[in-house]
């Protein structure tokens, strides 16, 4: 990925515009003496190059683009730009159905979508909060009517870290599954709560989520989800991003297990 964060805090001057670019996916803010616009080209295909920050490509179909106009008595000049997690749970499938055994631990890497936030400063009014590309809809619980609405389709659980691909609009969550029951585990489905975990930078600007730890006691239906306080191991020399999208004080949750697997 590049080496450049693609976010921060920018200074536009009347008339100037930016451009987020990944590939011919495309994000446009302008601003005018008395508003704000944006244009959002949306694609189809996800794209796997690096975030180009700029001025707009010659190439860009902007009359393509959902255009859109914010107003305010007189905009102010700065803008701040984050990362988000989405505002959903995210579902991820590992590429075959993983049996935990009894008394047994493993720890899950997962990647899930990244939204592009816009607020002006110094209010925090939001310009922009949207999906580079929105995952689809997906019903996650053990029946029709218990359960809860989620995202899928964009993601992926491996067991490898090295088997993820590192890029600049998706973040990886590090997940701990522990198997303290007498029987085994089988993980088709986890239901990721990425609404409440932190999101964080390394190094590298590569980002990672708060990790998690799943502990599956004696009993059956019930399984123990404890959120970190701190970034991962593997995301060295980190920063805090943003924070959840859900406040929480708690650190342990206690869920049905049919809540978080599948």
């Amino acid at each position: 990925m590049a080496n450049n964060a693609w976010w921060g805090e920018f200074t536009f001057s009347l008339q100037q515009q930016r451009c987020w670019q990944l590939g011919e996916r495309t994000i446009i803010l302008k601003r005018l003496e008395n508003e704000w616009n944006s244009w959002n080209l949306e694609t189809d295909t996800e794209s796997d190059e690096p975030m180009v920050v700029g001025e707009l490509d010659d190439n860009c179909c902007i009359e393509q683009a959902k255009f859109g106009r914010y107003l305010q008595q007189h905009t102010s000049e700065k803008v701040q730009v984050l990362p988000l997690l989405a505002d959903r749970s995210v579902v991820a499938r590992p590429d075959t159905p993983l049996t935990l055994l009894a008394g047994e631990k493993a720890r899950l890497y997962v990647s899930t979508p990244i939204w592009f936030s816009a607020k002006l400063e110094p209010k925090g009014e939001c310009l922009l909060d949207l999906p580079f590309w929105r995952p689809s809809d997906s019903w996650f619980g053990p029946s029709t009517r218990v359960g809860q609405i989620c995202y899928a389709k964009y993601t992926a659980a491996r067991i490898q870290l090295t088997n993820i691909e590192k890029r600049p609009h998706r973040a990886i969550t590090p997940i701990s599954v522990i198997n303290n029951h007498d029987q085994p585990l089988t993980i088709e489905r986890i239901n990721v709560p990425v609404t409440l975990l932190h999101l964080y930078a390394d190094e590298e600007h590569q980002l990672w989520t708060t990790g998690m730890s799943v502990h599956r006691g004696s009993h059956v239906d019930n399984v123990e989800l404890h959120l970190d306080k701190h970034a991962p191991v593997e995301a060295l020399s980190s920063t805090l991003i943003s924070n959840p999208r859900v406040a929480t004080g708690q650190s342990i949750l206690i869920r049905s297990i049919s809540s978080l697997f599948a």
